[in-house]
């Protein structure tokens, strides 16, 4: 009896080892590992802060093109608490390397983001752009950007002021005003109101917002008691953004993608706009992938408007599939882009 069981126990350990080998060989767990590139941290400075960051390359790669990552709203660190990892082993696939820092204040970086507007963002990333540039090792290398959701207000200011060898844009708005309604409607519809409860609480939430932080001379956080105070500061800050007028002059080749199911910024809407301010004779294009959430990922397993909103098993999920928890063709669409306009540039 005892040698059955010990017979049984042994045979339930080696199913574990086999099941986990198998979810270590043939799930997305590999993608959140960096063994295979080699990774050197960098630091560098801007205004008063002291910046953290990670230069991630492609190994057995000569001068590969460097995407330097601009992230989001939020206090996010470089990989964003290796959320991150997915894509970027998907850039190192296709020779691409990658360039991330932690936000400032967030993980080793100094400062505050929210005390940032979008144009301290934007000398941010133009140091971050100087920094790259300068290293010997990297002297042959294009270099430019990707962005997503709130750096579609900050790298078209960028890109009017040095020229890039490329930018990616995912989740872009052009109006901080219009993504907030937007954002409101979209929550609104997910409660089950109708089309026209929907415009009404749209149409106050707006008219409250403009009367709230529209004017930085009479914004107090006395008027949102609920709302963090740093977090009020940033949004009158930031309230006012619009990249209309930077669209039109941004340098370099672009390329701007949006969600289909996009709940946090209109992909048409959006689009549109790009569509008529940008140049095509520089290669800078737009689209609009199917079936994609505000971050390229599958919407119909990961459509929310905030992480937080995610159940746990839907952060297993995440874990499991790795870079397959991105829409098809998502990841392609900016590896392909990035390495044809870089390969035209140097030809």
């Amino acid at each position: 009896m005892v040698k059955r069981k010990t017979k049984s126990f042994i045979a339930l350990i080696v199913l574990i080892a086999i099941i986990g080998v198998a979810i270590l060989q043939f799930s997305g767990l590999k993608d959140f590992d960096l063994s295979d590139a080699n990774v050197t941290k960098i630091s560098f400075a801007s205004s008063n802060n002291t910046l953290q960051g990670s230069l991630v390359l492609p190994k057995n790669v000569t001068a590969p093109p460097i995407a330097l990552i601009v992230h989001g709203d939020g206090a996010q660190t470089r990989f964003e608490n290796s959320n991150y990892l997915p894509l970027v082993n998907s850039l190192l696939k296709d020779g691409i390397g990658v360039f991330s820092w932690d936000k400032p204040g967030v993980g080793q970086s100094t400062g505050a983001w929210l005390q940032q507007s979008m144009s301290d963002r934007s000398d941010e990333v133009r140091a971050a752009y100087n920094k790259i540039h300068s290293l010997p090792a990297l002297k042959n290398s294009p270099i430019g950007f990707l962005g997503f959701s709130q750096a579609g207000w900050v790298l078209p200011i960028t890109d009017n002021e040095i020229k890039p060898a490329f930018t990616v844009i995912v989740g872009g708005a052009v109006s901080w005003r219009h993504q907030g309604a937007y954002y409101t409607k979209r929550q609104l519809e997910d409660q089950g109101l109708s089309p026209e409860q929907v415009s009404q609480k749209v149409a106050a939430n707006l008219k409250n917002n403009d009367e709230t932080f529209g004017n930085p001379n009479t914004a107090t956080p006395g008027m949102r008691p609920k709302m963090n105070p740093d977090r009020f500061d940033f949004v009158v800050r930031n309230y006012n953004s619009d990249a209309s007028p930077y669209l039109g002059s941004m340098q370099g080749p672009v390329l701007a993608l949006w969600g289909a199911d996009d709940k946090n910024v209109d992909p048409l809407y959006n689009q549109a706009i790009y569509k008529q301010k940008l140049h095509p004779d520089q290669e800078q294009v737009t689209a609009i992938i199917k079936h994609a959430t505000h971050g390229l990922l599958k919407a119909q397993w990961f459509n929310y408007q905030l992480p937080s909103e995610w159940p746990l098993w839907r952060k297993g999920l995440f874990i499991l599939m790795g870079r397959d928890a991105y829409a098809p063709r998502a990841l392609d669409t900016i590896g392909m882009w990035i390495n044809k306009v870089t390969h035209q540039q140097a030809n």
